[in-house]
């Protein structure tokens, strides 16, 4: 509620004059029904010619003046609309962004697919929804009104009609909303089935789990139907009771309404215009159904858009502090990382590793040190602008090589040699990456990311096994190239590998997540252990 009250109150004036317009409508469209009663009584049978045209030029202004009053209204409550979906995709998209990975934790890829383009559609709507629930409404009151003249008793019917109608409705309305919700949340579960399957469908055929995989996709699939039988049952009625409890008012109120003429109650044109009224409640009984059918799909949408917004950052951004000087250190590992050099982490366990990187980085809360004062105590915006996290999970989004990169394109190359990713920018720097780099090989996207990161010159660069995925060869390579292209600049790189020991200024040895030595690695090797390590990573 909270969300849609916030999208009303910053369109208060245009809401204001779409209610305006639409109530106008209202009183424009429902008086040309007893303008029937008066042409008939006061002009046809009076045999006035007179009273005749009056009567008739005023029906005649009303209708005129009716569909600009409704279109007038529509183009306000329409322009809202836009904006809202607008801000709401926009909203989403900064929480996303601004969340971290909580977001992946607590909302399904699948519901990420449809946060952002049916559920905004429909939370958006609302306003317009509502506008034409009130159309209706207002509709409703000038016809009850002006039936009451006509005749009490064809007041209290069309009153008492509507009262049962909602009586029936209203039930099956929540029902609808909470088969909705279920409905709507196995989408969002299939949805991000289908997404792991495409994106890991060359992987699945080549272990042979793509049959596995479409088997329980099929099983999803089918229980999403059962939902969608489930979701069937509430909305196959509302429909039913839209089509015929208005055909049930016409009967009542012809019937009533027949009875009264024949006693003498009401006039012909009285009998005509409740006629008239009773054909239009047709239409005003049915929008008022399916409209709260729309609201209850969009109160689904808003639920699952207020979930996602509700959702905090994983980091407090209330470090104030810039200019932090001096080298970084996690006291939990023990681990630190000089302000210029390649130092190299030796560990038989990457995860302990990429914890302490993740902490030094500041992607995890704790209480490491940047120099003689905590981390946490910097602005998120200067951390994350001096120290850069590599690891395989960083993401390639779809675009040219060059948008990848970033940068200029002479700094681009140099990055992306010193990367050894000159097999992909040879095919141009118009290359398209396709999302997640699906069309380059797992060392191409393992190159690329490294290139994109030394690209960016970070004051410090911490990267997590950054060439597990290239030949020995190659590797060698990179290593020479990066503690080249990084001199001066703060690097550690997680890895056992001879090949960036052989380039490192300082060698840490890890064991169990603690720092266990550290020196070169000329030094280290002098432990047994961690001689075995290093001998074991050469095999």
């Amino acid at each position: 509620m909270r969300l849609f009250l916030r999208q009303a109150r910053s369109h208060r004036a245009r809401l204001a004059l779409g209610f305006l317009f639409y109530a106008g409508a209202a009183c424009t469209s429902m008086p040309q029904l007893w303008i029937i009663g008066k042409i008939i009584d006061d002009g046809l049978l009076a045999r006035s010619a007179t009273t005749f045209g009056l009567w008739l030029a005023a029906a005649a202004v009303l209708v005129v003046a009716q569909p600009i009053f409704f279109a007038c209204g529509f183009r306000q409550f329409s322009h809202v609309e836009a904006y809202n979906q607008r801000e709401l995709v926009r909203s989403i998209t900064d929480r996303l962004n601004s969340s971290g990975p909580a977001v992946g934790e607590r909302v399904s890829a699948g519901e990420l697919l449809n946060l952002p383009s049916e559920d905004a559609r429909r939370a958006a709507r609302v306003t317009s929804d509502a506008g034409f629930f009130f159309n209706n409404l207002a509709m409703f009151t000038v016809g009850a009104v002006l039936m009451w003249t006509i005749h009490p008793l064809l007041g209290v019917v069309l009153i008492c009609g509507s009262v049962v109608t909602a009586l029936i409705a209203g039930p099956l309305l929540g029902r609808l909303q909470t088969r909705q919700s279920d409905y709507r949340a196995r989408i969002g579960e299939l949805s991000a089935h289908a997404a792991d399957i495409v994106g890991g469908l060359r992987v699945l055929r080549g272990i042979g789990g793509d049959l596995l995989f479409a088997a329980r996709y099929r099983k999803h699939s089918t229980e999403l139907q059962r939902k969608g039988y489930e979701v069937a049952g509430p909305s196959s009625w509302i429909h039913a009771l839209r089509h015929s409890m208005p055909i049930v008012f016409v009967a009542v109120i012809t019937w009533v309404g027949a009875l009264l003429a024949v006693d003498g109650a009401i006039t012909m044109g009285g009998l005509a215009s409740a006629f008239s009224f009773a054909t239009i409640f047709i239409a005003v009984s049915g929008n008022f159904i399916g409209t709260s059918q729309l609201i209850v799909a969009a109160w689904v949408a808003a639920k699952r858009i207020v979930r996602v917004l509700g959702i905090g950052p994983d980091l407090a951004d209330d470090g104030t502090a810039h200019g932090a000087a001096g080298e970084l250190r996690d006291p939990e590992s023990g681990l630190a990382v000089p302000t210029a050099g390649l130092t190299v982490v030796v560990t038989a366990e990457t995860a302990p590793a990429a914890e302490a990187c993740e902490r030094l980085a500041r992607y995890r809360d704790s209480e490491a040190l940047w120099g003689e004062r905590p981390i946490a105590e910097f602005a998120l915006g200067e951390v994350r602008s001096r120290i850069m996290l590599l690891t395989d999970e960083d993401y390639l989004f779809t675009g040219t090589l060059a948008e990848a990169m970033r940068v200029p394109e002479t700094q681009a190359l140099r990055a992306i040699e010193a990367a050894c990713a000159d097999d992909v920018a040879s095919q141009g720097m118009d290359l398209l990456v396709e999302e997640g780099g699906r069309n380059l090989s797992g060392g191409q996207r393992q190159r690329l990311r490294l290139a994109r990161a030394l690209a960016a010159e970070p004051e410090t660069l911490l990267a997590v096994e950054p060439t597990s995925a290239v030949d020995a060869h190659t590797e060698s390579l990179i290593a020479a190239r990066v503690a080249q292209a990084r001199a001066g600049r703060a690097t550690l790189v997680v890895t056992a590998s001879p090949l960036w020991l052989a380039h490192a200024d300082l060698a840490v040895w890890m064991v169990d997540g603690k720092v266990h030595a550290a020196g070169t690695h000329a030094e280290l090797l002098a432990e047994p252990a961690y001689r075995r390590l290093a001998s074991h990573s050469v095999d």
